[in-house]
């Protein structure tokens, strides 16, 4: 009598979901997370891999800001991040199995992009003159509280 394993368990992510902080101005090609599945069953039929399933963000594929290494799960950003262009997205991820039937499951990874301190102020009251020099006004004595003097 021969007993061979079948393929009866999907692979199951550690977690329902995920989410991953990333400071803006990373470096593309930097790791920012690393996913972990798991498969009950033995021998092929538990060798998992990873996958992201295609999606847009403002009509650019994901795949475009986030990459995943098939094999061990650990997410990279294809680009560096900008706070102010954009503030979180969300990538769907995907495991499966080895066996035949394949087997899988999806999970959610929610990336919230970190604020720096990368701009500098600018004067936008009194503007500009035409040749780019300084304007000033003269605050008169008699203002009242909340006179704009400047705005920033």
């Amino acid at each position: 009598v021969e007993i061979s394993a079948i393929n009866d368990n999907a692979p199951v992510f550690d977690s329902i979901s995920y989410v991953v902080y990333v400071l803006e101005n990373n470096p593309p090609g930097a790791s920012i997370y690393s996913i972990k599945a798991s498969d009950l069953d033995s021998d092929q039929n538990a060798k998992v891999t990873y996958c992201l399933l295609s999606d847009n963000m403002a009509g650019v594929p994901v795949s475009s800001y986030v990459a995943i290494n098939s094999l061990t799960g650990i997410i990279y950003a294809q680009r560096s991040f900008d706070y102010e262009e954009f503030r979180e997205f969300r990538v769907q991820v995907k495991v499966q199995d080895g066996g035949f039937p394949t087997l899988s499951n999806n999970v959610t990874l929610n990336v919230f992009i970190v604020d720096q301190n990368d701009n500098a102020p600018e004067i936008l009251y009194p503007p500009l003159g035409s040749d780019g020099s300084v304007l000033f006004e003269v605050v008169p004595p008699s203002s009242d509280a909340g006179y704009l003097v400047t705005k920033v």
